[in-house]
C-alpha cells in the first residue's frame, strides 16, 4: 500500500482507456471479431450506448487480436459527418499514412482538388499503394463513428462514405472494415440498411468478474476495497463501465483527501452525491436520447421505485405504471408502449419495473422529479394548442380554388399530433363541403366573395367550438395532473 495524498487519481473519466493496464474485460467482443476477421468477413459492425467503452474497445483491438496478416488504422468520424467527402478522405489517407508509419513520399496522399477530380483516386491509386507497402498483409479500418448517427439520418457524408465501402470493400481483397456505432434511438438501423447481412455484436454492460477488476486493479497499490464495497459498487453501476469509474474516481478523491486507504461499503454510500456531480456529462447523453413522453414515463419509474421502497408497495414496485393512471397526462396503451421502448434501449430493466443502473435512480430523483416533467409535458402541449389556434385564427388568402381540406386536417391535427394521445380516435370534425348547382361562371364577383366569407366564418366558428372543448379538457388534465403531484408529494410524508 502507499499512502500518498499527492498520488495521482488512476481511474479515468471523459476519455476512450488507451493504456493497456487500465483495460478490462471485453473478451468475448474481442473473440467475435478475431474469429470473424478468420473468417474473412469483410465489414463488421459493433455498437452500444455512449460511453459504454466502444472507443476504449477499438484502441484494444490493434493490440489484443492475435493476427499476424492484419494491419489496424483507427479512424475517429466525429467531425465529418457535415464534411464534403473529399476532406474526409483525404485525412483518412494522412492517418493511414501516420499510423502504418510509412515514410513521408513513399505514397502519395490524395488531395482534396484530386479527389474531387477523379472520384475513386483513393480507392484504387492510394489503397493500391498501400497493399504494395503491406506486402502480404491485409489492411483493417476500424472506424469509430461515435455517434454520428442521430435519430432520423446518418450525416450526408458518412453516408456517402459508407455507401462507397459497401461497394469497394468487396472489390478489394485485402481491405477490411469495422464500424463502431453509437445506439441512439434509430439503433443501428441507418447502418444496416447500408450494411446487409454483416456480422453485429453489442457492447454491453461488463461481467462481475470484469466489475471486479475494474474496481480493484488500478488502484491496487493504494485502495483496499472490502467485498460489501465492491458489491455496492456494482449494485450503483449494474456494471457500466463509466459509472463504475465515475464512482472509484469519487471513491479514490475521498481517501486521499482523509488518508483513509481501505474502503467499506459506507465509504461507497457516502460519495454517491460526489459521483453524481462527476457523472453530470454521461447523465445528459441519457436524458437527451429520450423524447419528452419517454422522460415522464423514466421519471415515473424512478419515482414508483423510490415509493414502492418506502411504503414496501409490492404492487407499484411491480406495476410501477400504475403511478400514472388514472390520469389524462398519457393513456396507459401509450405508457406502456413508451416503456417497452425504454426497455429496449436499456434504460430498464428487462421487466420494465425499474431503473436499470441504480446510479441513475438516483440521479433522475434529485435532478429530474417527476412533477417537473410532468409540467414539462403540459408546457408543450399548451404551446401546440396555442400555435393551432392562431394558425386557424389566421385570415387565409382566398385564390380561386376554395380550399376547405386543409382546414379539417389542420383542426384534426390538435388531436392526431398530440403529445398526450388520450382522445377517442372517434372524436373528429368535419367542415362541410359547400356544393353549387349553378353552371361554371355563373356567380357574381360579390358572390364569390360571399360565399367564401360564409366558408371562413363557418370555419372560425367550428374552430373557436374545438378549442373552448380542448381548453375545459385541457383544465380537467391539468387538475388531474396536479393530484398527481400531490400523490407523489404527500407520499414523503404520508405512512400507511
Amino acid at each position: 500500500m502507499i499512502p500518498l495524498p499527492s498520488q495521482r487519481n488512476p481511474y479515468i473519466i471523459g476519455r476512450p482507456i488507451s493504456e493497456p493496464e487500465l483495460f478490462f474485460g471485453r473478451e468475448e467482443e474481442l473473440s467475435f471479431i478475431e474469429e470473424n476477421l478468420k473468417r474473412g468477413e469483410k465489414i463488421i459492425l459493433v455498437h452500444g450506448q455512449r460511453r459504454i467503452g466502444k472507443s476504449s474497445l477499438l484502441h484494444k483491438i490493434s493490440k489484443c487480436v492475435k493476427l499476424d496478416n492484419f494491419a489496424f488504422v483507427t479512424f475517429d468520424l466525429e467531425h465529418y459527418s457535415q464534411e464534403k467527402i473529399e476532406y474526409l478522405l483525404e485525412n483518412l489517407a494522412e492517418t493511414v499514412i501516420e499510423q502504418l508509419e510509412i515514410t513521408p513520399g513513399k505514397v502519395v496522399i490524395p488531395r482534396v482538388k484530386q479527389i474531387q477530380e477523379q472520384k475513386d483516386i483513393f480507392y484504387t491509386k492510394f489503397l493500391h499503394q498501400i497493399y504494395e507497402y503491406l506486402k502480404a498483409t491485409n489492411l483493417v479500418l476500424l472506424l469509430d463513428e461515435f455517434d454520428a448517427l442521430n435519430d432520423k439520418s446518418i450525416g450526408a457524408t458518412l453516408e456517402s462514405l459508407f455507401k462507397q465501402l459497401n461497394h469497394v470493400v468487396f472489390q478489394n481483397k485485402r481491405l477490411f472494415v469495422i464500424i463502431f456505432a453509437g445506439r441512439q434511438t434509430t439503433d443501428i438501423s441507418n447502418l444496416i440498411e447500408i450494411f446487409q447481412n454483416v456480422p453485429i455484436v453489442e457492447v454491453g454492460l461488463l461481467d462481475d468478474e470484469s466489475i471486479k477488476q475494474l474496481i480493484i486493479k488500478p488502484a491496487a497499490n493504494s485502495l483496499k476495497y472490502e467485498p460489501k464495497a465492491i458489491q455496492a459498487i456494482t449494485n450503483l453501476s449494474a456494471g457500466h463501465p463509466y459509472f463504475i469509474q465515475v464512482l472509484c474516481f469519487a471513491i479514490f478523491n475521498r481517501a486521499r483527501e482523509l488518508e483513509k486507504w481501505e474502503v467499506t461499503e459506507e465509504d461507497v454510500e457516502t460519495i454517491v452525491d460526489k459521483a453524481i456531480e462527476l457523472a453530470e456529462a454521461g447523465f445528459a447523453w441519457y436524458w437527451e436520447a429520450l423524447s419528452v413522453r419517454e422522460k415522464v414515463v423514466f421519471s415515473a419509474v424512478a419515482e414508483a421505485q423510490r415509493i414502492a421502497i418506502k411504503k414496501n408497495d409490492q404492487q407499484l414496485e411491480e406495476d410501477p405504471l400504475m403511478l400514472l393512471e388514472g390520469n389524462d397526462v398519457l393513456s396507459r396503451y401509450l405508457i406502456e408502449e413508451l416503456a417497452r421502448e425504454l426497455t429496449y434501449k436499456g434504460f430498464l430493466n428487462e421487466q420494465g419495473n425499474k431503473i436499470r443502473i441504480e446510479l441513475v435512480h438516483r440521479w433522475l430523483l434529485q435532478r429530474h422529479p417527476l412533477w417537473d416533467e410532468i409540467r414539462e409535458l403540459e408546457k408543450l402541449d399548451q404551446q401546440k394548442v396555442d400555435h393551432t389556434s392562431q394558425t386557424l385564427n389566421q385570415t387565409p388568402q382566398i385564390s380561386n380554388q376554395v380550399r376547405k381540406e386543409p382546414i379539417r386536417q389542420q383542426q384534426s391535427s390538435i388531436i392526431e399530433n398530440s403529445d398526450l394521445n388520450h382522445y377517442p380516435q372517434s372524436f373528429n370534425h368535419h367542415v362541410s363541403a359547400v356544393k353549387t348547382l349553378k353552371p361554371k361562371n355563373s356567380f357574381t364577383k360579390r358572390e364569390v366573395w360571399l360565399v367564401a366569407g360564409i366558408i371562413l366564418l363557418g370555419a372560425a366558428a367550428i374552430a373557436s367550438f374545438m378549442i373552448m372543448i380542448y381548453s375545459s379538457k385541457q383544465s380537467d388534465r391539468q387538475d388531474k395532473a396536479q393530484n398527481l403531484i400531490s400523490i407523489v408529494i404527500s407520499s414523503d410524508s404520508a405512512e400507511y
